[in-house]
């Protein structure tokens, strides 16, 4: 049913190889797209692995960023629901089979969809917003439920829009518009989450559920692409965020 997709660059030792076999062998998983910016992780995926009809392993041309790496993977997929994971982060099969049942019983013929987690543990609780669907028209509404619960959490709807590891209907990664976007995406690295979101939000109408006990592991690190370059396009990243906050 699901399409995991995984950009990545240099997280095969001490990630990938962890995780690799566990994705393989969940049933919820069709096939697993892993498209890597330098090579490193291609070799040794392949190396590891060999040819597994259901690991599909792309070595891009170019270095592409995350924001075009993430949406490479993507529309790779062959299935209309995509997982679009970090490299660095890990989903267990108890989350595709909550995102099976949540599709079967909320969704319907409805395209325009991003199922967020309330939670990436151990660090980022959203599980005051569980329930919760974001979409144009109805920010300001969840904005007041959020100011009643938010005291016993840390981390705002904001924060949960910058997280990413969730799960997008293919037709939003299809009929996205990114002819006025070339420059502002070089400048994206620490902010591409939100900035796709936003973009989604702004163009198609996007309709982003945080979903009830759904979970992944988040693994923070020095490595990350966050840790290492937020400080270099502080300007953009504000911009992205004064954008997003528009929509409210």
């Amino acid at each position: 049913m699901f399409s995991l997709c995984i950009p990545t660059m240099d997280r095969f030792d001490g990630f990938l190889i962890n995780y690799l076999p566990k994705y393989l062998e969940n049933e919820f998983i069709d096939e697993i797209i892993i498209t890597d910016e330098n090579g490193n992780d291609f070799e040794k995926i392949k190396q590891t692995f060999g040819n597994n009809d259901k690991l599909k392993v792309y070595k891009n041309e170019t270095k592409l960023g995350p924001f075009l790496n993430k949406l490479g993977a993507c529309n790779r997929a062959k299935n209309e629901w995509i997982v679009l994971m970090d490299s660095d982060n890990f989903a267990d099969k108890q989350y595709f089979s909550l995102t099976k049942d949540y599709i079967m019983n909320n969704v319907q013929d409805q395209k325009n969809i991003i199922l967020a987690p309330c939670k990436a543990n151990p660090n980022f609780n959203y599980s005051h917003l569980s329930g919760f669907i974001y979409k144009k028209g109805e920010f300001a509404n969840n904005l007041k439920k959020e100011k009643i619960t938010k005291q016993h959490f840390n981390f705002s709807s904001e924060v949960l829009m910058n997280t990413g590891n969730y799960v997008i209907n293919k037709y939003l990664i299809q009929n996205l518009n990114l002819q006025n976007e070339t420059e502002n995406i070089k400048k994206s690295s620490a902010c591409d989450v939100i900035y796709l979101n936003t973009l989604l939000f702004e163009q198609l109408d996007l309709n982003m559920h945080v979903v009830t006990g759904l979970e992944y592991t988040h693994v923070v690190h020095s490595g990350s692409i966050y840790t290492q370059t937020c400080n270099h396009f502080r300007d953009f990243n504000q911009t992205v965020h004064s954008r997003y906050n528009k929509l409210v």
